[in-house]
C-alpha cells in the first residue's frame, strides 16, 4: 500500500483531548451559577495543553501514534476518576477495614496504570480498529456532559418570568431597594469603631444545647460580664449565608430577587460578584464610607471579602483554590493528588483563621479615623481543621464535601469536630475581644452566627425540627455607652442589626422591619419560602426530638 493510502486509511485520534476536557465539563455541569462560565476556559486549556504535550512527546518516544493516545487516556482516566472512587470509598468499611484509604486506593490504582500502560506497549496490535471504538466512545461522553450543562441550564431557567440568567447575568440595579441613608455625627462626639465579626454556623446557645449536649453558658457569661447583650431569641432571615449576609449587610430583605432573577435560576453573582454582589457591595459599608469611615476587610474563603471593591484595607489575604480557579481546584481535588491539593488548602484555611483573630484587635490601628471592620471566619463552619486548643485537625471527610451542607453527614463524629470548633472559636473571640477593648473601649462590637447548623436537615422539603435547628443563630452585641444597650432586645433577627446601630449611634431614622424568616437552600437561591410562623409555632413549644 502506497504512504498516500495508508495516511488516508489511519484512523484520526481524537480520545486523548475529548478524555481530557470532559471531567471539565461534568464539574461545571454540577456547578452551574456557583461558577462563572468564564472559569470553564483556563481549566479546558490547562487539561487540552497537559493531553496534547504528553501526547506528541510519547509519541515521539514510542514511535506509534496509537500506543501514545491510548496510554494517555488510560493515565487521564486513572488520574481523574481516582478521587470518584475516594469520595464513594470514603466510609465504607468491612469488618472494621477502612477501605476508603489513599494508603490503599493509591496502590491500586497505580498497579492499574502500570499494568495497564505495560499491556499496551508489549501488544503487538496497530490499535486502529481500537482508536476507533474509543474517539466514538469518548464524543458520546463529550456530548452527554455538555447536555448534562443543557439540562441543568434548562431546568432552572423553565419558567415564563424567569430571564435567562442562568450561565450569564446581566447586571441589574437594586439602589431603588434600599434607603438614602441620613445621619447627625456631632462635632464633640468622637464616632465609634465598629468590629463586625461572623462566626459563620456559629448556632444558638439553646440550640448547641439540643443539637450537641453542649453547654455555652461560660462563654455567654464573658459576653455579658464585659456589657454585651447575648440575645435569648436570635434568628436568622435566611439559612444559607449567600442569603442571609446580604440581608444583613444591605438592612433589607432580599427577596425581590425572586422577581429581578427568577426562582429558578441558580447564579449566584447578584449576590456574590465582587464587583457588585449584594455581599461585598453593599448598604452598610457605603453608610460607614458616606460617615468618613475607613473599611477594613479579612479574607474569607466563602466569598470576595479579599477583592472588596469598596475596602480601604484587606488582611490575612489567602486563597484555598489552586489558581484561584474554583474549576481547576475541583478537578485537582478529584485527581490522584487529591490528598496533596486537600492538606494544602487545609494548611491555607487555617492559617487565614488565625491571621484573622492575630490581627483584627489592632485593625483600627491601620487608620486614623474611625474605621469600620468587617471578619467573616469559617468557624464553627467546616472543614473541621481544629481541635479545641487550636489542634492541627484533618478533615474525615474531603473539603469538596464538607463544605457543602447537603453533603456532610458521615461517620467521622462530626458534632463531636462542630463542637471542639465552637470552644475554639470562643477562645480565640474572648481574646478578640479584649484587644480591641484595650486598643480602644469606644469600639461597638457584633458578633453574630449567620445561620445554626443544618444535621440531617432535609433542604427541599424541611420538616418543623430542621428549619427550628437552622435558624437559630448567635448574637451578641456590645455598645460602649451603658444607656444605650436599652435598645438591644431578646428578640431580633439579622436584618435589623445595622439598624439599630445606625439609629442608636448616629441618629438615623430607619424603619426596625418586622421580623421574618424564610428558606431557600444551595440549588434554588432565590426561592423564598415565609417559616416565621412555624419558628413562632416551634418558640412557644420546643419540638420533640
Amino acid at each position: 500500500m502506497s504512504k498516500v493510502a495508508d495516511a488516508k486509511n489511519r484512523r484520526k485520534i481524537i480520545h486523548p483531548f475529548l478524555v481530557a476536557v470532559f471531567p471539565v465539563l461534568i464539574i461545571y455541569s454540577q456547578n452551574v451559577g456557583r461558577v462563572n462560565f468564564e472559569e470553564v476556559v483556563i481549566p479546558i486549556i490547562f487539561v487540552l495543553i497537559l493531553s496534547i504535550g504528553l501526547y506528541y512527546f510519547l509519541k515521539i518516544i514510542l514511535k506509534n501514534a496509537y500506543k501514545a493516545a491510548l496510554v494517555v487516556t488510560i493515565l487521564l482516566i486513572i488520574l481523574f476518576s481516582y478521587g470518584h472512587i475516594y469520595y464513594l470509598l470514603n466510609d465504607v468499611s468491612i469488618d472494621g477495614f477502612d477501605v476508603g484509604r489513599n494508603r490503599y486506593l493509591i496502590p491500586i490504582f497505580g498497579i492499574t496504570l502500570v499494568t495497564s500502560i505495560f499491556f499496551v506497549l508489549r501488544a503487538k496490535k496497530v490499535f486502529d480498529n481500537v482508536t476507533s471504538i474509543i474517539n466514538f466512545m469518548s464524543v458520546i461522553f463529550v456530548i452527554v456532559a455538555i447536555s448534562n450543562v443543557g439540562f441543568v441550564v434548562y431546568e432552572m431557567t423553565e419558567c415564563e418570568t424567569c430571564p435567562k440568567q442562568a450561565m450569564f447575568y446581566e447586571r441589574i440595579d437594586f439602589s431603588k431597594y434600599f434607603e438614602e441613608h441620613k445621619f447627625v455625627i456631632s462635632d464633640d462626639n468622637i464616632p465609634p469603631d465598629v468590629y463586625y465579626l461572623i462566626l459563620d454556623e456559629y448556632a444558638r446557645s439553646d440550640a448547641l444545647s439540643d443539637y450537641h449536649n453542649f453547654d455555652n453558658d461560660e462563654f455567654t457569661e464573658y459576653l455579658e460580664s464585659k456589657g454585651f447583650h447575648v440575645a435569648k431569641n436570635s434568628f436568622t432571615n435566611y439559612p444559607m449565608s449567600i442569603q442571609a449576609i446580604p440581608a444583613t449587610m444591605n438592612m433589607q430583605y432580599v427577596n425581590f430577587l425572586a422577581d429581578e432573577i427568577g426562582t429558578e435560576v441558580r447564579n449566584y453573582k447578584p449576590l456574590n460578584e465582587k464587583d457588585y454582589g449584594l455581599y461585598p457591595n453593599n448598604m452598610v459599608i457605603k453608610n460607614f464610607k458616606e460617615m468618613d469611615y475607613k473599611i477594613i476587610t479579612f479574607n474569607t474563603f466563602a466569598l470576595h471579602l479579599h477583592e472588596n471593591p469598596l475596602a480601604d484595607e484587606k488582611l490575612c489575604y489567602k486563597t484555598k483554590f489552586l489558581f484561584e480557579n474554583r474549576i481547576l481546584d475541583i478537578l485537582g481535588r478529584i485527581s490522584i493528588f487529591g490528598y496533596y491539593v486537600e492538606r494544602w488548602a487545609e494548611g491555607e484555611h487555617r492559617q487565614v483563621i488565625l491571621c484573622t483573630f492575630e490581627k483584627l484587635p489592632a485593625a483600627s490601628n491601620v487608620f486614623e479615623e474611625p474605621v469600620f471592620v468587617w471578619a467573616h471566619v469559617m468557624l464553627p463552619h467546616p472543614p473541621w481543621v481544629f481541635g479545641p486548643n487550636g489542634e492541627e485537625i484533618t478533615p474525615g471527610k474531603p473539603l469538596l464535601i464538607t463544605d457543602n451542607p447537603e453533603f456532610r453527614d458521615s461517620g467521622w463524629e462530626p458534632k463531636k469536630q462542630y463542637v471542639q470548633q465552637v470552644e475554639f472559636a470562643n477562645k480565640k473571640t474572648i481574646e478578640a475581644i479584649e484587644g480591641i477593648l484595650e486598643h480602644n473601649s469606644n469600639s461597638i462590637i457584633i458578633i453574630q452566627g449567620d445561620h445554626g447548623t443544618s444535621w440531617g436537615v432535609n433542604w427541599e422539603e424541611p420538616s418543623r425540627d430542621d428549619i427550628w435547628q437552622r435558624m437559630r443563630n448567635f448574637d451578641a452585641i456590645y455598645f460602649p455607652d451603658e444607656e444605650k444597650r436599652q435598645y438591644l432586645t431578646d428578640d431580633r433577627t439579622l436584618v435589623n442589626t445595622f439598624r439599630v446601630v445606625f439609629n442608636t449611634y448616629f441618629n438615623s431614622d430607619y424603619e426596625i422591619l418586622d421580623d421574618k424568616m424564610y428558606w431557600g437552600y444551595n440549588k434554588k437561591p432565590y426561592i423564598f419560602e415565609d417559616v416565621t410562623e412555624v419558628i413562632a409555632h416551634n418558640a412557644i413549644k420546643e419540638p420533640n426530638f
